[in-house]
């Protein structure tokens, strides 16, 4: 047996390595661009356009999602499993998956972090949980999220987990145009 499985001697192996998994892809409790008790906490604002242009899920944005939420550097939403921990599946990273699931993983969903609000309320980027992760300013939902059932009462980290910056604008733009424009299955 492991150090973990000493810790957790009734747990299985198996157990253990999903624990394992679970908190290395948590939020951890400290939004990392924001620091909410000093007051740095702001909301991101996109100067981009959301109509155009037309943002495909399957072309431009399960792309963005296969490469910093799926790939073997952060596997956290890379496997169907980890909707029974609480998280969105969004999708193999070798691409094949059906772009029907992630978009039941995410619109309409509410997020466990903050219950008051969806992962992804279609047509509305600024009321979408994903977007404040993605943008780093989920501290300006502190509240609601010691609500929810997650231990984090900031929000925790943004998304990508545990990445050295929030990802560029223009790539948090093609997700926030996708949701703009209806967070279709097309």
């Amino acid at each position: 047996m492991g150090p973990s499985s000493t810790r957790w001697p009734l747990l299985g192996a198996a157990a253990v390595a999903a624990l394992a998994a679970v908190a290395a892809c948590s939020s951890n409790g400290s939004g990392a661009g924001s620091d909410a008790s000093a007051g740095a906490c702001q909301a991101y604002t996109s100067a981009a356009s959301l109509t155009h242009p037309q943002v495909s899920l399957r072309a431009d944005v399960l792309p963005l999602f296969q490469g910093a939420c799926s790939a073997q550097a952060r596997p956290c939403h890379g496997d169907p499993v980890v909707t029974l921990e609480g998280r969105p599946f969004l999708g193999l990273s070798d691409g094949g998956t059906d772009a029907g699931l992630v978009v039941q993983q995410l619109v309409g969903v509410p997020s466990n972090e903050d219950p008051s609000m969806n992962l992804v309320t279609a047509g509305d980027p600024a009321q979408s949980y994903l977007m404040h992760k993605l943008d780093d300013d989920q501290c300006t939902l502190a509240p609601e999220c010691m609500k929810g059932v997650s231990p984090s009462t900031d929000c925790g980290w943004f998304m990508p987990y545990r990445a050295d910056a929030p990802l560029p604008p223009a790539v948090r733009d093609a997700v926030r145009r996708w949701i703009a424009q209806g967070a279709l299955n097309n």
